[in-house]
């Protein structure tokens, strides 16, 4: 009988890629009777993301057992009365165990993090310039601008404690020299603004 090495491993094989492909952005406007409308669309179309054993805002508690129990979690781990969850049974550190379950990627946990994004959109109104001209001014305009309000992805479906974006970034910010991404990047912030902008 002979001993299979780790050289061999059998019927395992490579899964996901981990770049971003088909990057694309969108950049759309309007002007009608003085009106205004611009926006732009972000996104990736195909990329893959599995969550390291150390992604504790995908994992929770399967990762450490002191830790938080994500949204995304909650009536979704395996038991007897719910055999179709997502998740599988309830054991704390499985993920983060070299010997566990979760330790060696597979498919079923392999996140399609693709996204589109609304990373702003802008309605405004020129102010004609009859008025304008009165305070001296050549153009003035009265806008609402929204930053990063909308985003679709499949990782949506799964859990929403996880921006995706910051999910697979590079550049880490609550865990320097920790695993790449992973959730623990600073969220994409989303934000509404209203000005007045006037030219002289």
């Amino acid at each position: 009988m002979r001993a299979i090495s780790c050289l061999y491993p059998g019927d395992r094989s490579i899964i996901g890629n981990s770049t971003p492909r088909y990057t694309y952005g969108v950049m759309l406007g309007a002007d009608w009777n003085n009106f205004f409308f611009s926006a732009f669309v972000q996104g990736v179309g195909k990329q893959d993301w599995y969550p390291s054993r150390e992604a504790s805002l995908f994992w929770g508690q399967y990762n450490r057992p002191y830790g938080d129990i994500p949204k995304s979690q909650l009536g979704n781990i395996w038991t007897e009365d719910n055999v179709n969850a997502y998740f599988p049974r309830y054991v704390s550190r499985i993920a983060s165990n070299a010997n566990g379950t979760l330790a060696a990627p597979q498919t079923k946990y392999l996140q399609n993090v693709a996204y589109m994004r609304l990373k702003n959109i802008q309605f405004g109104y020129n102010l004609p310039r009859a008025l304008v001209s009165k305070i001296s001014s050549s153009a003035a305009r009265v806008y609402l601008s929204a930053e990063n309000i909308l985003s679709f992805s499949p990782l949506y479906k799964i859990t929403r404690d996880i921006d995706v974006e910051s999910a697979v970034a590079s550049d880490q910010v609550f865990n320097p020299g920790g695993n790449s991404g992973d959730g623990y990047n600073y969220p994409i912030l989303k934000s509404v603004t209203c000005g007045l902008s006037i030219t002289f």
